[in-house]
């Protein structure tokens, strides 16, 4: 695991490690309390909270050698967001290519960007987006049917440990995703 860069807020993780990508290095974590204008897939906006405990809103730098499988690595990513959501008791579902959903409600989205020199990949970036503690009046806001942590448990969740144990369960599988790619949902 890389270092770990936090603001307060900022505009879009994705969008600052975009801007810093030369200078970082493969496992940095840019993540923050709020993004101003955090969005997904199509450019659709990501609602962002930090009240009653706040959300996961990060991204992952990686700079791998061998990207036989990089067109997999969103799908990667919500199987982690969905194999950490089963620690909390949720049983999520996929809607493909980048949500992750509890009761038929998104709860996580994903969003890969790669950048290339040519043909040299200067690296990917994967935002990712997890409701914790999104309450019924920010829900509410959203225009898809979303849920939360909070929302389908009752109980706060501690956002540090949430995203520990998170980039623990994706760093645990993220040698064996570069090798061999996702076989099934071998990793839920």
């Amino acid at each position: 695991m890389g270092k770990i860069i936090h603001f307060d807020e900022l505009v879009s993780t994705n969008q600052w490690a975009h801007q810093h990508l030369e200078e970082l290095e493969d496992f940095d974590i840019v993540s923050c309390d709020i993004q101003s204008q955090g969005h997904g897939q199509f450019n659709r906006t990501w609602i962002s909270s930090n009240k009653n405990g706040g959300n996961i809103y990060l991204s992952i730098i990686l700079k791998p050698n061998n990207i036989t499988h990089l067109a997999e690595l969103t799908r990667f990513c919500a199987v982690i967001v969905a194999k950490t959501l089963e620690t909390y008791g949720l049983k999520p579902t996929f809607k493909y290519p980048n949500d992750v959903l509890v009761n038929n409600k998104k709860i996580s989205g994903i969003l890969a960007e790669s950048e290339f020199l040519g043909s040299h990949l200067k690296g990917v970036i994967v935002g990712v987006g997890i409701n914790l503690n999104l309450e019924v009046e920010d829900l509410e806001k959203i225009d898809q049917s979303a849920t939360s942590i909070y929302f389908e448990t009752g109980k706060n969740v501690d956002k540090n440990e949430f995203m520990k144990l998170f980039l623990d369960n994706f760093t645990k599988e993220y040698n064996n995703f570069l090798i061999n790619g996702i076989k099934g949902e071998i990793l839920c």
